[in-house]
């Protein structure tokens, strides 16, 4: 009986050891897939926000790219265009972010890829956006490219993915 109890007990243990593991030490696809649900949530504005909290989710959406990033999409009756650089990303989101009085953007379905070099990664995910006033605003297939730079993960490139249709 106790050699039964201290076997459970060391599997319970190691258990506990593995799950903690992987809690102190994710791996960079996790760290990646975190990223990107939190540029999510960032990109997200609640009805009731002011200005001031605009601002700082503006502030912290354009910490999220490279300050050589570049959004470069296609979407239908807006044809095509790409941004270039934060600065251009910062403008974009400061006038959507004052103009719009909801917005809830979530990305489903993301997988994530790092590159052998550990230091590269694609992301690729359904983006799905809508505001207060159009509950289906979009649904849009997109690739993102991160760099590892300084330690932490940044978007350099974001494209949206053609689709059959």
């Amino acid at each position: 009986m106790k050699i039964a109890l201290r076997v459970a007990l060391l599997i319970v243990v190691v258990l506990a050891a593995g799950w903690l593991w992987t809690v102190l030490f994710p791996s960079p696809e996790k760290i990646v897939l975190r990223r990107i649900h939190g540029l999510a949530a960032t990109a997200t504005i609640s009805p009731g926000e002011g200005t001031i909290t605009r601002a700082g989710k503006v502030s912290s959406l354009i910490s999220y790219f490279s300050t050589d990033a570049e959004i470069s999409y296609d979407l239908p009756d807006y044809g095509t265009r790409t941004i270039s650089g934060r600065d251009e990303i910062r403008e974009i989101a400061a006038g959507g972010f004052s103009t719009v009085g909801a917005l809830k953007v979530q990305f489903v379905d993301a997988t994530a890829r790092v590159g052998a070099d550990q230091q590269s990664a694609e992301v690729a995910c359904t983006a799905r956006v809508s505001t207060e006033s159009n509950k289906d605003f979009g649904i849009q297939e997109l690739r993102f490219q991160l760099k590892r730079i300084d330690g932490d993960w940044l978007i350099t490139r974001v494209e949206t993915v053609k689709t059959l249709q």
